[in-house]
């Protein structure tokens, strides 16, 4: 077991409560850390602030350990490992695209058309927002509609989302290239797919050598954008 805390960030709309069937096999002697990423439950948002004043503040909250991010964590565990890497020991991606929209040369990713829609939904409730992005994020796991309900009840069992908060996120995923970031680290970086994956193709497994010939990349079988909620003790095996 590694002594140092692992510090796991979640994903849009989500909240560190997503993480539970994935603790529950891990050692207990093992240190978890699940802060809030800015804005979401346990964490105030700090408005206007911009990404790299966020990181700012997120790191002088955290301890030195190893970075877990999953999706949109995923950019925030690439940037924080960048720009403090005497604190942060590792990165662990969980379907995460360092860049998740195409852009010339990076066909592994979404259409940025795909974010702008629920951009415009958002604006016309949250509930049915997050529920169509959740129903995405599953979307070809063998038991896609039971994962959807659990998380469902958790997000909703929580106080209101701010659309603001909301509306950061997509746009991070929307216009945020973190592979300038991610191919300069020096710490070890692995990266856990699902091989079923609608918002992170498998195909970054191949296109991931690009940006840093060094990533260790695993994939889980039969899993979607969420392999800690589908396959958790695989996932806990390979941390």
């Amino acid at each position: 077991m590694n002594d140092e805390p692992l510090i796991l960030l979640h994903g849009w709309g989500m909240h560190a409560g997503v993480f539970e069937p994935l603790l529950e096999l891990l050692d207990p002697a093992q240190q978890i850390i699940t802060p809030g990423l800015p804005g979401y439950r346990g964490s105030p948002w700090p408005g206007n602030l911009p990404f790299e004043l966020q990181l700012e503040a997120m790191a002088r909250e955290l301890p030195d350990g190893r970075l877990l991010g999953w999706s949109l964590g995923g950019l925030y565990a690439i940037e924080l490992a960048s720009r403090y890497p005497q604190q942060f020991s590792q990165v662990i991606l969980v379907a995460c695209n360092p860049c998740f929209t195409r852009r010339p040369g990076w066909e592994c990713a979404l259409d940025a058309a795909v974010l702008d829609t629920f951009t415009d939904e958002l604006r016309q409730g949250w509930r049915r927002t997050l529920r169509r992005f959740l129903a995405l994020q599953m979307q070809g796991e063998d038991e896609a509609r039971p994962l959807v309900r659990s998380v469902w009840q958790q997000m909703i069992a929580v106080d209101e989302p701010d659309i603001a908060v909301l509306d950061f996120g997509l746009e991070l995923l929307k216009n945020w290239d973190a592979r300038p970031s991610l191919g300069q680290l020096s710490q070890p970086v692995n990266l856990i797919l699902g091989e079923r994956d609608r918002l992170v193709p498998i195909s970054l497994r191949q296109q991931i050598a690009d940006v840093a010939s060094g990533i260790q990349v695993e994939s889980v079988a039969g899993a979607a954008h969420a392999p800690f909620l589908s396959n958790p003790a695989v996932v806990a095996l390979r941390l």
